[in-house]
């Protein structure tokens, strides 16, 4: 695991992003009614990219990938997408979005999804799961595990190769991709990978002690922490301190599939993700942890805004792509 570093200023590039939306009196991100919420998110991430150009990938297709969870049938909609010019078969990465089980969309999260398969060299598939609070816990959870178990049955029509199958997520879908190969441990053909990229992976984390030692965390405030745990453990708040929801918590991690963590340095879940990553390292899971000590919480999509944050959105990528090939699953 690489060395914890002390935290440092954050990025010019961001602070300026930050100064811009507090001067625009924007409203907290998960005010308002869920769709007013995601409508504000809507406009911010359209009018974003009409000034860049998208990252480019050799195809996309829509799908619908189906699995029985729970003794129901699970019909989740799916984007794949392949990078250009790579012989097949290649790695297949399931990616699962940010938002705080409340806001995104495989629509909207196209950029990230297109640069991780273009960076990595992966056939992604990106899952847009159900949301809170309309559906609360575990519908989203229940989704993620039915879409990677249709990428573990399909790997094949993909274009993918059975022994690297890897899960990514940030944010709310760093969570969902950790709870599913907790889930996935033990299974016949299991996970070689996961990316966690500002994971949140406790919904019964102490925020009174977040705020504590700090409470001045641009784009994901301590309330915000509060408002997506309400929302999205809904009527199972009692079910916080299990695994799923809260991987941090569960008895025993071992088996789980090797892990990247990234964690931002402007960030509440900060403390929340190298703790994970000390959890999973533990427990014997090999683990690399990068800081990025100079980034806020929803760094990993603003690779356009800032040169630093296309640094750190590279290196995660790059370093992604290696980890998947070096923790390939023997062939069978």
């Amino acid at each position: 695991m690489n060395d914890i570093h002390p935290a440092q200023a954050l990025d010019a590039e961001l602070s300026a992003i930050v100064t811009a939306r507090a001067a625009s009196n924007s409203p907290p991100p998960f005010s308002g009614t869920p769709e007013q919420a995601r409508e504000r998110m809507r406009l911010a991430v359209m009018t974003a990219r009409q000034r860049v150009a998208m990252p480019v990938v050799g195809a996309v297709e829509d799908a619908v990938a189906v699995d029985i969870v729970r003794g129901a049938t699970r019909h989740v909609p799916v984007r794949i997408y392949r990078p250009q010019d790579t012989p097949m078969p290649l790695p297949t990465t399931v990616f699962f979005h940010g938002g705080g089980f409340v806001l995104g969309s495989v629509e909207l999260m196209d950029d990230i999804a297109r640069k991780l398969c273009r960076d990595t060299h992966t056939v992604v598939v990106s899952v847009d799961y159900r949301l809170a609070p309309e559906h609360p816990f575990p519908a989203a959870h229940d989704d993620a595990l039915a879409a990677v178990r249709w990428v573990i049955r399909h790997v094949d029509h993909l274009g993918g190769d059975a022994s690297r199958i890897a899960v990514a997520g940030e944010s709310a879908g760093a969570n969902l991709a950790t709870s599913t190969a907790w889930e996935l441990r033990g299974a016949d053909r299991r996970l070689a990978a996961q990316l966690l990229v500002v994971p949140g992976v406790d919904m019964a984390r102490d925020v009174a002690r977040i705020e504590a030692t700090r409470t001045d965390f641009p784009m994901l405030s301590t309330n915000d922490l509060r408002e997506i745990a309400r929302l999205y453990m809904g009527a199972a708040k009692a079910r916080a301190t299990e695994c799923p929801p809260s991987p941090l918590r569960a008895a025993d991690l071992a088996g789980m599939p090797p892990a990247l963590v990234a964690v931002a340095g402007h960030d509440p879940l900060h403390d929340e993700g190298i703790a994970y990553a000390k959890r999973l390292e533990s427990d014997g899971v090999p683990v690399e942890l990068f800081l990025f000590e100079d980034m806020f919480h929803t760094f990993f999509g603003l690779f356009e805004a800032s040169a630093s944050a296309r640094r750190a959105s590279d290196a995660i990528c790059h370093a992604f792509a290696a980890w998947i090939d070096r923790h390939a699953l023997p062939a069978t």
